[in-house]
């Protein structure tokens, strides 16, 4: 039996997005960002991350820091009004 030919095909690294037009996974930020929001408008606090719930906490004055649950501290954001 004989080996296949080669055709000259092209290999793709990551064939669904890069068909697409997408950047490949290893690419930085990709899929491991949280969602961005037009300047102006605010992330509801169900959809923050625990990063930006600390984050917005802290700027508020809170006594929160990363050893919290992410539900501790959106009831801490909560409590003091939104």
């Amino acid at each position: 039996m004989s080996e296949p030919q080669d055709t000259g095909g092209t290999i793709w690294d990551a064939p669904n997005k890069q068909v697409l037009g997408l950047e490949p996974p290893w690419v930085e930020g990709d899929g491991g960002e949280p969602p961005r929001v037009p300047p102006g408008e605010e992330i509801p606090i169900d959809d923050m991350t625990k990063a930006q719930l600390l984050e917005q906490a802290q700027t508020r004055g809170l006594d929160v820091d990363d050893t919290n649950t992410k539900a501790e501290i959106k009831a801490a954001l909560t409590e003091a009004g939104g």
